[in-house]
């Protein structure tokens, strides 16, 4: 027997609701024994699963026994030295890696672009940013990747820094040259961490791109639920080498992950890397073709272009994510935003995401090709109502510089707080990250200082109705107190 094709932990949840427990341990519904309209909508069998750690489960937090057993199936699966189960997504690996390898005042030099969970592990570990700026597509308006040669640059200028922080691929699919990275970094006594959180396939991928392990990185937080089938926060923490110390990781994840783990999220990991590890490449071969059907199709209608391979290598762009659906508009009579929000709307399609000429789908192992010719139609459909010839669209994009850094996102976020309008706080130091979600990627952070160029950026991601995410939500924002 192929050993992938276990499933240590899964094999042990089915055997514990065989035997007919009597159950006096949490949850309190007690295996199913509740009546509820949740109950009523999933069924019995997902509160028989809904165990918490009792004998013979393991516990999440020191494995010993069939998690430990499912954890190095994983990390093999991934070409690591070592995995760890997160319930908690990838923001918990993220805040872990950051915790576990900076402290107060440590640099780390991270890609403008990040998530906001970076953000947040900065402000509980203390370590200070330092920011490389991302090429910038102003055809789709939108972030790629930085540079190889910015990550050097910033490298080479910051000998002290203790970590290199690297997204791979972004949210609409760019790739870096990670090995490239890897090998700066580690030259200079760096440790990497990727957020790997779209690119969970690339583990189970022959022909590229390639994963965070194969790269030589040294950790990388990957969502399986993203693309591999795992239930929504079910991740994986990865890690390779010794530069990171394995004690240090758990005593982090120990502090964030919950005391009672979901088993229904620890079981679909087990699942999903099962399936992946013996049927990946087969399942991924199906998606990128129906990805490329897709985009050969949309292609076709008017005002639309699929933007794939050839789009972002021809913009620098070093490797390409074939099953991220990237489509502009192109003479259509509206934004992005309000394409993302008529198909959701008028047509029962969900996108992944929306900027201000671009949508994003994510086409994974459970796309169908009836999900394509859905999407197809109904672009066709918005066509004959909205396109329109040589139309000329205001411009968004970004601006090439970010707000000034005044102080570390942990000192602005314990400081004292004063709330103003938005359109007074120029020259005030922010006090919170202010972001559009999805993707989560911070327009200002804690510590920042407000411009004319990030409040004119937030009102104007406003006006378009596109999910801005702050502390307040009446045009007001958090700045820090003035002495």
């Amino acid at each position: 027997m192929d050993e992938q094709a276990k499933t240590p932990y899964l094999d042990a949840l089915k055997s514990y609701i065989k035997e007919g427990i009597s159950p006096f341990d949490v949850p309190g519904h007690h295996m199913g024994n509740v009546k509820n309209d949740f109950k009523s909508l999933v069924g019995n069998k997902v509160y028989q699963c809904d165990v918490n750690a009792p004998r013979g489960m393991d516990n999440l937090n020191h494995p010993k026994g069939v998690i430990k057993e499912a954890q190095k199936l994983m990390a093999k699966a991934y070409n690591a030295d070592e995995a760890y189960f997160l319930i908690n997504g990838t923001t918990s690996g993220i805040l872990a890696s950051i915790l576990s390898t900076t402290t107060r005042n440590d640099k780390i030099i991270l890609p403008r672009n990040c998530h906001k969970s970076v953000i947040n592990a900065l402000i509980l570990s203390g370590a200070t940013p330092v920011f490389v700026m991302p090429e910038l597509d102003l055809e789709l308006e939108i972030a790629n990747q930085p540079s190889v040669a910015s990550y050097e640059a910033a490298i080479l200028e910051n000998p002290d820094a203790k970590a290199v922080f690297v997204i791979n691929p972004t949210y609409f699919g760019a790739v870096v040259d990670l090995k490239k990275i890897v090998a700066i970094a580690h030259a200079n006594n760096m440790i990497v961490i990727v957020d790997e959180a779209h690119g969970a396939h690339f583990g189970f991928n022959y022909y590229g791109p390639y994963s965070a392990m194969e790269c030589g990185a040294d950790l990388s937080a990957v969502s399986l639920h993203k693309t591999l089938g795992a239930l929504t926060q079910a991740s994986v923490l990865l890690k390779k080498g010794d530069r990171v110390s394995d004690d240090e990781i758990k005593e982090a994840l120990a502090m964030i992950n919950t005391t009672s783990p979901s088993a229904l999220l620890i079981a679909s990991l087990d699942a999903a890397r099962k399936y992946m590890a013996t049927s990946g490449q087969e399942q991924l071969n199906d998606t990128v073709n129906l990805a490329n059907y897709a985009r050969k199709e949309i292609d076709q209608i008017p005002g639309f272009k699929a933007c794939g391979r050839e789009h972002f290598l021809k913009h620098q762009v070093f490797d390409y994510d074939d099953t991220k659906l990237v489509i502009e508009l192109d003479n259509i009579n509206l934004t992005g935003f309000e394409l993302y929000n008529m198909l959701r709307d008028e047509y029962q399609i969900q996108m992944e995401l929306a900027e201000a000429y671009t949508i994003l789908g994510i086409v994974a192992i459970g796309s169908k090709k009836s999900h394509i010719d859905h999407l197809i139609w109904a672009l066709k459909d918005i066509s004959s109502k909205y396109y329109k010839e040589n139309m000329n669209y205001p411009k968004y994009h970004y601006d090439q510089n970010f707000p000034q850094s005044k102080l570390s996102p942990r000192e602005a976020y314990q400081l004292d707080p004063k709330r103003i309008k938005l359109t007074e706080a120029k020259g005030y130091i922010s006090k919170e990250s202010i972001m559009v979600y999805p993707p989560g990627i911070p327009l200002i952070i804690p510590g920042e200082i407000f411009n004319d160029a990030v409040i004119d950026r937030i009102l104007k991601y406003k006006q378009t109705g596109a999910t801005v995410l702050s502390k307040y939500q009446d045009g007001t924002v958090s700045v820090v107190k003035e002495d």
